[in-house]
């Protein structure tokens, strides 16, 4: 996976998003399990896109995951970021959702402190997000606990 600037992790989110309208959420799993395989093998360490407070000994179970068990353990960990109705991310998110999924990747990186190295990983999580919905997505964590 070559390092992407913004603009170019936008048009990809963009072309992913389609792609997943067209074909079902599978499809941007199977892209997440290949960015993470891809931003691995390139030497980067899984612990980098991990949400700035949060767990880092969860990069060993993020390891061994495919994409959709990628997706609900790191789903997981963004959830509080995400979900939290009063938080300025939350806002960002929900603002995104109706524009762009270059709003919502870009409130993603930014908002959880990501580095630019992981925008691939980060563009199927963003596409997962605005196809879901930010509430359903939200709900999902009500519904664990």
């Amino acid at each position: 996976m070559k390092e992407l600037t913004l603009d170019q992790a936008i048009q990809a989110a963009i072309e992913l998003n389609k792609n997943v309208s067209e074909k079902g959420l599978a499809v941007g799993f199977s892209e997440l399990e290949k960015a993470v395989q891809d931003f691995e093998s390139e030497g980067y360490p899984i612990q980098t896109i991990i949400p700035q407070g949060e767990d880092a000994s969860l990069g060993f179970s993020l390891k061994r995951a495919d994409g959709k068990k990628f997706w609900e353990i790191y789903s997981d960990l963004i959830r509080k970021s995400l979900c939290n109705s009063g938080g300025e991310l939350h806002k960002l998110i929900g603002s995104g959702i109706s524009t762009s999924v270059g709003a919502v990747l870009t409130a993603i990186v930014s908002g959880l402190g990501i580095p630019v190295v992981a925008l691939g990983v980060m563009i199927p999580i963003a596409v997962i997000i605005i196809n879901t919905g930010l509430d359903a997505f939200c709900a999902m964590a009500d519904k664990k606990n």
